[in-house]
């Protein structure tokens, strides 16, 4: 009866050991995780010392069988990483690779002279280790073709005991057909794992790559528009002047203006450029200081920045590539350079006033430029309108 029950509760145990290694894999994408948790499940449900898996990789133009995972309880293993073995049977791995077929050896030192199996020792020699019994799996991707081998070696009699090669004989008993089952199992989720994890690696290069052509494209484009931009505002004077009246007017009708500004707004979006606009009322200002105002707006602004004339008192100037806090700047030398003429000419400023209000415009602005502009004057005319001195 206590037997019965041991085997039940060692049933239950394998049961959900796999069932947890089934469930963890399935969400890792990191191939070297996926192995190395396959590496695991493979020693903890069979019992065995060790377990290692080779994948099929091109080295120098031949393909050949890579470590790329592996662990020993007893030697340190891992040593091995990154050691081939050619696809032949000149090794049991070899030859599961070679006929595709799993390969299951209880009693390696009693095997017949003439079997068709041939034991790879160099890694025992090496170790000091002997390898006394073995399951040998191919792994397959989703259409049968060769991944690479799984292997698990020495099923211990009790799992706390280091094996060497003086005890391993003593100390290991036979791989069950459970456990050959099991590896059969381990290797076949395996290869449907290896097999998704690099579908996934290259969607994920794919996608990387349009990214960087996207990317360069865009940056060509930006690059291109930029070109077009300077050429743009390069000639924009002349196109300024096409709008000016006869008597040789310096600054833009409100229409006008505003037509210019949508065409440089448009392409500041695409060139990601800010623009800021710069309203101003004047107060108590005569013919003279009106002629003043305008001769000073229009040579202390770049060529490719747009002065308006809303009306006798009022101007909106559009300024390119000008954060909010340059428009203040620049609002303060117009006004200096105002009252400085004035003087230099003899012609009385005291009473004149200027009231500003600045507003800052991202390439991704949602307000339109008239709502902008009724916002501006609205906020110039009250008492909160900005008085630079």
């Amino acid at each position: 009866m206590l037997e019965v029950y041991e085997q039940i509760t060692k049933l239950k145990n394998t049961i959900e050991r796999f069932s947890s290694f089934i469930v963890t894999t399935s969400s890792e994408k990191d191939i070297n995780e996926i192995l190395l948790m396959s590496i695991d499940a493979c020693i903890e449900l069979t019992g065995s010392d060790g377990a290692t898996i080779y994948l099929k990789e091109k080295i120098d133009q031949e393909e050949k069988l890579v470590i790329r995972a592996t662990k020993n309880l007893s030697v340190n293993f891992e040593f091995y990483l990154g050691y081939t073995l050619p696809i032949s049977p000149i090794s049991l791995c070899g030859y599961a690779a070679v006929y595709q077929k799993p390969v299951v050896i209880n009693d390696t030192l009693n095997l017949p002279e003439n079997h068709e199996f041939r034991q790879f020792k160099f890694f025992d020699k090496s170790l000091h280790y002997i390898t006394i019994n073995t399951i040998t799996a191919p792994i397959f991707d989703f259409s049968n073709n060769l991944l690479g081998v799984l292997q698990v070696i020495n099923k211990k009699a009790k799992p706390n005991i280091k094996l060497d090669e003086n005890n391993a004989a003593l100390f290991t008993i036979s791989y069950t057909e459970t456990d050959i089952k099991l590896i059969l199992a381990i290797s076949s989720f395996v290869g449907t794992l290896l097999d998704r994890a690099k579908t996934y690696e290259k969607i994920e290069t794919a996608v990387t790559n349009t990214q960087k052509m996207l990317a360069n494209m865009f940056d060509s484009v930006k690059k291109s528009i930029s070109v077009l931009n300077d050429i743009l505002v390069s000639g924009q004077q002349k196109f300024i002047e096409s709008f000016q009246a006869e008597k040789k007017e310096k600054l833009l009708a409100l229409k006008d203006g505003i037509e210019l500004f949508k065409k440089q707004y448009e392409l500041s979006k695409i060139t990601e450029t800010i623009m800021s606009i710069a309203y101003l009322i004047t107060k108590n200002g005569d013919i003279k200081v009106t002629d003043v105002l305008h001769e000073i707006i229009s040579t202390e602004i770049r060529l490719y920045d747009i002065p308006v004339k809303v009306n006798e008192n009022e101007y909106v100037i559009f300024l390119h590539n000008i954060d909010i806090i340059k428009a203040r700047m620049i609002a303060k030398r117009i006004q200096r350079k105002v009252f400085e003429k004035l003087r230099l000419n003899d012609v009385p400023s005291s009473s004149l006033k200027f009231h500003w209000s600045f507003y800052e415009l991202k390439p991704d602005e949602e307000k339109g430029i008239e709502e902008i502009l009724n916002y501006l004057q609205k906020i110039a005319k009250e008492s909160e309108g900005e008085i630079i001195t």
